[in-house]
C-alpha cells in the first residue's frame, strides 16, 4: 500500500469515527465516510443505509458498520442492472471483495454480529430495539466504543476497495 492510500484509509476511518460519535447510526456513518472520501454513491444510497444500524433495524444481527462498508463495495463494483450474474464481472468482484471485508472485520472484531461485538466490547448486550435499553446504552460509557467499530469498518472497507483497483474519481 502506498502512502497516499494509507492517508486516505486513515482519513476515512477518522471521519466514520467522528460521524458515529456525533450522529450515531453506524451503517450510515460508515457509509457516509466512505462516500465522502472515496467519492461514491449519492444521497439515495446513503438514505438506504438507514435501517441497517444496530445490527439491521436494531435487532443485533450483522453489524451496521460492516453493512455500510459492504454497501460501499457494492456501489463501487456491483452490477448496475438485473442480468445473469455470470455475465457481469462486477458482481463477482463485489462478492469477492465483500467476502474479504467480512473475513477481515470478523478477525478484527471477533464477529460480524452486532450483539457478539457488544458482548466483546461491553461485557453485555444492549437490545437496541427496546427503548429502555437503547436509552441505557446512550447514557452508558459503552456508547463511546461504537465509533471505534465504525472506524475499523470504514478503514477495512476503504482498504479493500482500493486493493480492488478503484481510485476516487476514476471510472471502474
Amino acid at each position: 500500500m502506498n502512502a497516499a492510500d494509507a492517508r486516505l484509509i486513515k482519513k476515512t476511518g477518522d471521519k466514520a469515527y467522528e460521524y458515529e460519535k456525533a450522529y450515531h447510526g453506524c451503517s450510515q456513518c460508515t457509509l457516509a465516510a466512505l462516500q465522502e472520501c472515496l467519492k461514491l454513491g449519492d444521497k439515495e444510497s446513503y438514505k438506504a443505509a438507514t435501517s441497517l444500524a444496530g445490527g439491521i433495524a436494531r435487532m443485533g444481527e450483522t453489524c451496521g458498520a460492516l453493512m455500510g462498508g459492504l454497501m460501499a463495495i457494492g456501489l463501487t463494483y456491483g452490477r448496475e442492472k438485473l442480468e445473469d450474474n455470470s455475465l457481469c464481472p462486477g458482481y463477482g468482484k463485489a462478492m469477492e471483495l465483500s467476502m474479504e471485508l467480512c473475513r477481515q472485520f470478523r478477525e478484527a472484531m471477533g464477529s460480524t454480529r452486532c450483539w457478539d461485538i457488544h458482548r466483546s466490547l461491553f461485557g453485555r448486550v444492549y437490545d437496541l430495539s427496546n427503548p429502555k435499553e437503547r436509552e441505557e446504552f446512550r447514557k452508558s460509557p459503552d456508547h463511546e466504543k461504537c465509533p471505534e467499530v465504525a472506524r475499523k469498518a470504514a478503514e477495512l472497507a476503504a482498504e479493500t476497495i482500493l486493493k480492488g483497483g478503484y481510485r476516487p474519481g476514476a471510472v471502474v
